[in-house]
């Protein structure tokens, strides 16, 4: 059998990597905060029949840029809103970058080591939950994979694969913004400076590349600015680039080592062994990077371009630096290529262990960072005429799941301090506020929160008259106050 499938190598790695990456999804419940935002402006975009302008909560939102909400979007309209649905995206796009890298190492090293990247890549813990996640990061990697891999197709076979990389990067803008140019850009000048052959870049169409890449992403983007104008430019390049890079929007993790837990953690079970591999070649003065193929020192340099980088900025992110996995997988194959040690049985261990961990412990691991049941319950109810509010702890997944408004109930004194509208984080509360005071003066109420909460808003609106607690499972009861 093990023959039968080497014979058929895009078809096993195919059929592999959905299983892996479909299998019980439809188990595992939208989360919060990124998953639910994503799921949430997907749907409002089918709904709304608006597949240009992102909206949440009946608002636009410039979060991010327009791709992946086409394919969640998509997704939705044929399958419907539910968790395989919102899943899939992710599913199929990590699915293909295993081809792909398959495809690509395979052409410019061998089989064997095209074999081994894509079994790297496909079991690495990253991977795998990021290609069962409701986020673009699988669909980023896939874009500028292939940037970075035709720029060198361009430069070692023939020219006319520039303008792919050149496409590539622009459906990686469209995914996430300038990182999608910029990082696979920087990556290739920085090998050519290496090589000393900038005298490349006179070959590398330039001109007409920029022009293809500029018709592709100006698409959308132009239209954006035409339709939003200082709105977007505030919120999509103000917010979500320059102040993501110059203000930490998670303080705490702005440590050194942050990316180097995530390099542990993400590539296992991979990453364990290869510090020390590293280290036995050095000792035996076989790491030269200058004696490496060209390939070879373009994916070190990526690497390291896009684990630097993200480095330098202020927000630290578990997903940021994912696309470097790419050149990590290949590295890593051509490192491991003479030993006699088995991949496929590691391959398959860890699918083993990655189907168990989805269908036994994900879903109710996943249950406590998600307002699931309390949107469930929201919508078999007949919310007609009432007020629904969540009490702090706001769940966008409660929102998709029951199709509601749900307000968010903080203090009268803070809600102008947090709404959006400047060049800070308030830019992500879009959700539709209410006062905490103004609850009291509502008949047809129904609060979400916690049932240990010792708010003093719940407090006293438990302690109010004609207040029914309605028990649902997980994390949150709901508190109804009925018109007297």
């Amino acid at each position: 059998m093990y023959t039968t499938l080497r014979k058929h190598p895009y078809l096993t790695l195919l059929m592999c990597s959905l299983f892996l990456y479909l299998i019980g999804n439809q188990l595992l419940p939208v989360t919060d905060t990124a998953e639910s935002n994503y799921a949430v402006t997907a749907k409002e975009m089918v709904l709304s029949g608006d597949w240009i302008s992102p909206q949440i909560y009946g608002h636009y939102w410039y979060d991010k840029p327009i791709f992946y909400y086409w394919e969640l979007a998509l997704s939705y309209a044929l399958f419907g809103f539910n968790e395989m649905a919102s899943r899939l995206p992710a599913a199929l796009l990590g699915s293909a970058s295993v081809l792909f890298t398959y495809w690509f190492t395979r052409r410019v090293y061998n089989e064997k080591i095209g074999w081994l990247s894509a079994i790297i890549l496909g079991t690495s813990v990253e991977c795998w939950l990021l290609s069962k996640a409701i986020i673009t990061d699988t669909t980023l990697f896939l874009f500028m994979s292939m940037a970075i891999a035709f720029f060198y197709l361009g430069y070692a076979e023939n020219r006319r694969y520039y303008y792919l990389c050149y496409i590539a990067a622009a459906f990686a803008v469209l995914t996430k913004g300038p990182i999608g140019l910029l990082l696979p850009g920087l990556a290739a000048l920085l090998f050519l400076s290496y090589n000393k052959d900038l005298s490349e870049m006179k070959h590398v169409h330039l001109f007409s590349g920029l022009a293809l890449f500029t018709v592709i992403t100006g698409a959308w983007y132009g239209l954006m600015c035409y339709l939003h104008g200082s709105d977007f430019l505030l919120n999509f390049l103000g917010v979500h680039n320059f102040l993501r890079a110059t203000v930490s929007e998670h303080p705490t993790k702005n440590t050194w080592y942050f990316y180097l837990i995530i390099y542990f953690i993400g590539f296992a079970p991979w990453s364990f062994t290869i510090p020390y591999s590293l280290f036995k070649k050095w000792k035996r003065k076989e790491l030269d990077l200058r004696n490496s193929t060209n390939a070879t020192q373009l994916l070190f340099i990526y690497f390291a371009v896009v684990n630097i980088f993200f480095e330098l900025i202020a927000t630290k992110y578990t997903t940021y630096t994912f696309p470097g996995l790419f050149s990590l997988s290949i590295l890593t194959a051509i490192l491991y290529q003479n030993l006699t040690l088995r991949f496929e049985k590691i391959g398959c261990a860890a699918i083993a262990i990655y189907t168990i961990l989805t269908l036994f412990f994900a879903p109710g691991l996943m249950l406590t960072r998600s307002g699931k049941e309390a949107g469930q319950a929201l919508a078999q109810m007949d919310t007609t005429g009432k007020t629904i509010a969540f009490l702090h702890d706001y769940r966008t997944s409660t929102v998709f799941y029951s199709g509601k408004t749900i307000y968010r109930a903080e203090p009268a004194d803070k809600i102008d301090g947090m709404k959006p509208g400047t060049l800070s984080w308030n830019a992500k509360n879009v959700m539709p506020f209410i006062a905490e005071e103004d609850l009291f003066q509502r008949d047809n109420v129904i609060l979400i929160a916690q049932e240990k909460s010792k708010e003093p808003c719940l407090v006293a609106f438990k302690d109010a008259n004609k207040v029914s607690e309605f028990h649902i499972p997980g994390l949150y009861d709901l508190w109804i106050r009925e018109r007297a």
